[in-house]
């Protein structure tokens, strides 16, 4: 297994423990990603490969090859308001509903902000923790590791929900050692071919699938 793959799962498992019934890790519990699941204190955090380099400089024909990764760390929190927000969307809504359809999502925005905010100071000092130095991982397999990034996204309206995500980028250093594909065995062909025998051919083709 490629190194990336290995820093994926380090970051999946090290979250994954220090949730403490603070957030869930997606790829660790079955689960759907609707407002519904991430209402209150049922947060979501996604983790996943995103782009690497392999920089000329740092690297070599023979042997490990350098690999500069980014790993994404999507977090996903919601809020529920007052009121049905498709209210906003509906031609026949008055200006008192349509005001406290806006109300409502102002009010439930603000919790959501709350909400993402925490999530990303949780996620944040548990990676960043001098103690998880590594990700945990063999000494020397993870070099450089960094927070880099942080952005949070615009708000969702989701009927009688509003959600907020935010997106954290980790990025470090690894060495891939390029073991080969060693494939599959290809099927055993065997071509035969016979005079014309009573009007038939005589010729075909067995295939000897040596994978069966």
């Amino acid at each position: 297994m490629m190194n990336f793959r290995v820093v994926k799962n380090a970051i999946q498992d090290l979250l994954d423990d220090n949730a403490n019934g603070r957030f869930r890790v997606i790829g660790k519990q079955v689960m759907s990603k609707s407002a519904d699941d991430v209402l209150n204190n049922d947060r979501l955090v996604q983790v996943y490969f995103s782009d690497g380099s392999f920089p000329k400089s740092a690297g070599r024909l023979h042997g490990p090859k350098t690999h500069d990764i980014t790993i994404e760390i999507d977090m996903t929190a919601s809020a529920g308001a007052v009121g049905d927000l498709s209210i906003l969307e509906n031609p026949d809504a008055t200006a008192i509903q349509k005001a406290g359809a806006i109300a409502a999502i102002r009010e439930a925005s603000d919790e959501a902000d709350a909400k993402i905010d925490e999530l990303i100071d949780i996620v944040y000092n548990i990676i960043m923790d001098a103690r998880h130095e590594g990700l945990l991982l063999d000494k020397g397999i993870v070099s450089s590791g960094w927070i880099e990034r942080i952005q949070k996204d615009t708000l969702l309206e989701r009927g009688e929900f509003v959600v907020k995500t935010a997106n954290m980028k980790y990025t470090c250093r690894v060495q891939e050692y390029v073991s080969g594909d060693i494939g599959n065995t290809p099927a055993t062909v065997e071509i035969y071919s016979n005079l014309p025998n009573d009007g038939d051919t005589g010729t075909g083709v067995n295939v000897l699938n040596d994978n069966t």
